[in-house]
């Protein structure tokens, strides 16, 4: 095992690429190049999730809430940022951030509070990251498009939200005049040839052109396939929130009490129509209440999420939706118990930070 396995598989449950353009990710303390057996999995970079790793016997903290954000001035014990930094060198702990493209990822956090709270039909809302998509467009023989269009798909192709080997054909002819020293499947060099072929179109992140070409290339029956990838404008990634209906019409007063047992938390909840059962809920994990406008727009009664500022209480509870802030700790860590239990379905031995309550980000209970 090593640092290097695990970035792969952080990769494959929670692309970098997937995080918002303003985001720190990925490997931020530590050698990429060294092993790895144990892994501590913890919401914060704190100095008391680093000394958890390094008491448990582990190599390597994967955490929520990245270690260095801002540039660092410099590496002084008496800031705590940078004490932290120092100790995880000081105890050869490597941190890699999962940061918002967790929070995006399926499974992640704001799956994993909407699964906490019991919701179901649960479905995307609200911003996501900008991302880089092509769009490949490949003409095949009719005998070869499905496999063509399976192995594009299974190098990444064809993914549109939740559904995977989505694809456009259209029927059509090829011509082509294959040359003196060509090899063709179809037809013999030097005559004009005229073949029933498939136009096939399937989307993909620009990253994974590379795989998809090498993909259609090896599936594709003839010498010198005819394909392009073109530039797609304005396309967005995964959404971050997630809306769905409550397990039961949920009374506005006794709300508070609701989302305290089901996130072992404390809330403040500001209620729009008291006398209005709540019925659709939506998430967003941590400091996320400029999403409640997209909350409300998607239907919903009641927006949570870790922190609500006073003037968007006022402003979403006059609007009309009723807003919960049940703290940030509480609706992330849910979440960072998801990755722990991937890791450990992956082969890792993970360890989950849980502070004390009052200590290290955690609130009294």
């Amino acid at each position: 095992m090593s640092i290097a396995r695990l970035r792969a598989d952080l990769e494959s449950i929670a692309p970098a690429r997937h995080a918002y353009s303003f985001d720190r990710v990925g490997l931020q303390v530590g050698d990429p190049g060294g092993a790895c057996q144990r892994v501590a999995v913890s919401l914060d970079s704190s100095l008391a999730a680093i000394q958890f790793a390094h008491a448990q016997g582990c190599q390597a903290l994967v955490c929520h809430h990245p270690i260095i954000w801002d540039p660092l001035a410099g590496l002084r014990e008496t800031d705590a940022r940078e004490r932290a930094v120092m100790e995880a060198i000081r105890l050869g702990i490597t941190v890699i951030a999962a940061h918002t493209n967790w929070d995006t990822a399926p499974g992640g956090v704001n799956d994993a509070l909407a699964e906490r709270l019991c919701l179901t039909d649960v479905r995307l809302f609200g911003s996501s990251p900008d991302l880089a998509w092509l769009k490949a467009v490949v003409f095949a023989p009719v005998n070869a498009t499905e496999a063509v269009m399976q192995a594009m798909a299974d190098a990444g192709a064809g993914v549109i939200g939740d559904y995977t080997e989505c694809a456009f054909s259209a029927p059509g002819t090829g011509i082509f005049r294959p040359g003196a020293h060509a090899n063709p499947v179809t037809g013999e060099p030097g005559r004009r040839e005229e073949v029933e072929e498939v136009r096939i179109e399937m989307r993909l992140e620009a990253p994974d052109r590379s795989a998809v070409e090498a993909a259609l290339r090896s599936a594709h029956p003839y010498e010198e396939p005819a394909y392009d990838f073109v530039p797609l404008v304005g396309s967005a990634g995964r959404k971050a929130g997630r809306v769905g209906r409550a397990p039961e019409p949920i009374a506005p007063s006794n709300l508070a009490a609701w989302l305290d047992e089901r996130l072992k938390t404390k809330s403040l909840a500001w209620i729009a129509h008291p006398d209005r059962p709540i019925e659709s809920i939506a998430v967003v994990g941590g400091a996320a209440d400029g999403e409640w406008r997209a909350a409300q727009a998607e239907g919903a009664d009641l927006f949570v999420t870790g922190e609500v500022r006073q003037n968007v209480a006022v402003e979403a509870s006059e609007s009309g939706l009723a807003i919960a802030a049940c703290g940030h700790y509480a609706t992330e860590q849910p979440g960072m118990e998801a990755m722990a239990q991937r890791l450990r379905e992956m082969g890792w031995d993970a360890a989950l930070f849980e502070p004390s309550p009052g200590q290290a980000g955690r609130p009294m209970d």
